[in-house]
């Protein structure tokens, strides 16, 4: 039998709405079964979120074959061997092809991925109100892996939401085809210098495959990365005037100027802040360049050109398997061990996850 819930918030439920309001009616009647709705699906086990399916973000089955760490080869064969008896997680852990944290961590990822843009999409298309069906009953063939309350999976969004927006507050580069700009920005006044910082790796990556025709769940699919990652990278690029939309409106590419003052709380242009214990290549000192000297910017890349990437090093760094697949990134002389796994973990989240 199959359900139909409106996307109106019951009462108390705060900021809830869409998937959101449906899916902590249900975890409140410890419902099992799968709530689809525009865009994708989320997998209720006792009222709790077991897998989520979006449109926009990138499968288990992508994350895990984008970056070599299986083969699409393996994938099939794990589905068609272990997908009746829904236990197909298990059945890659039980052959080898996977450790049991390495299963748990990008199917977390991908859960949280998915299931942010679902919990989100009334606010990125308010114009009519989402419906969504309920089946119960339904379990996914991926199997038991991790599940998560509705509570965790709605704060969760909201902190998303807020962080993209800090980044910039205009979400009209997430879902348009991206492209290059034409001109680089021109180098910041002196007195904003120190708060400009280069394109990290992978945020150079996204300007090499933006060709204009590629949105940004498109590019997250292609490199193997969380859609919202994906997501807060394009934000960044754009409010430096990197990246433009090539159907983002007429103020594309021109949302962020460097020689105004940024909003309280804002995060700095040009990208992300480096990773612990490591700069970005070619970036410079953490103190930023002298007054007056002119912000590097990079030469865009002919194809062909990528840095180099390992497959599956990043996965494989956590379990230390494949230690000299990829260089890990490198602590402290003072550092603790466990500051050191902190590290290798934020390095996998940011690449992957």
């Amino acid at each position: 039998m199959t359900n139909t819930v409106t996307g109106a918030p019951r009462a108390g439920a705060g900021a809830v709405t869409g998937a959101g309001a449906a899916v902590e009616r249900l975890a409140g009647e410890r419902a099992t079964g799968a709530l689809r709705g525009p865009g994708g699906a989320l997998y209720l086990v006792d009222g709790l979120v077991a897998h989520a399916e979006s449109d926009r973000a990138p499968d288990l089955a992508t994350l895990l074959t984008a970056c070599g760490r299986l083969s699409p080869e393996a994938w099939q064969d794990a589905v068609h061997r272990f997908g009746p008896l829904a236990r197909v997680g298990e059945g890659l852990v039980d052959q080898g092809r996977l450790t049991r944290g390495e299963l748990e961590l990008c199917h977390l990822g991908a859960l949280f991925d998915a299931a942010c843009f679902l919990l989100d999409a009334p606010a990125t298309a308010p114009a009519a109100p989402a419906r969504w069906t309920f089946t119960p009953g339904v379990r996914h063939w991926l199997g038991p892996v991790t599940a998560v309350g509705a509570h965790r999976l709605r704060r969760e969004a909201e902190r998303r939401r807020h962080l993209l927006d800090r980044i910039l507050p205009s979400a009209q580069f997430d879902t348009a085809p991206l492209c290059r700009t034409a001109v680089p920005p021109t180098a910041a006044p002196a007195r904003h210098a120190r708060r400009l910082r280069p394109p990290t790796r992978r945020q150079c990556e996204l300007l090499d495959h933006a060709d204009g025709r590629r949105t940004p769940a498109e590019l997250a699919r292609l490199l193997g990365r969380s859609a919202f990652a994906t997501t807060a990278d394009v934000r960044r690029l754009a409010a430096a005037g990197l990246l433009t939309g090539t159907g983002a409106g007429p103020d594309a590419g021109h949302a962020y100027d460097p020689g105004s003052t940024p909003a309280a709380g804002a995060e700095p242009a040009w990208g992300a802040e480096p990773a612990w214990g490591a700069e970005p290549a070619g970036a410079e000192p953490a103190g930023g360049p002298p007054d007056g000297a002119a912000e590097r910017v990079p030469e865009p890349r002919p194809p062909g050109t990528l840095h180099s990437r390992v497959p599956g090093a990043a996965l494989a760094a956590l379990t230390g398997d494949a230690a000299d697949q990829a260089p890990a990134p490198r602590p402290s002389p003072v550092a603790a061990p466990d500051i050191t796994v902190l590290i290798r973990v934020r390095t996998l989240l940011e690449a992957r996850l």
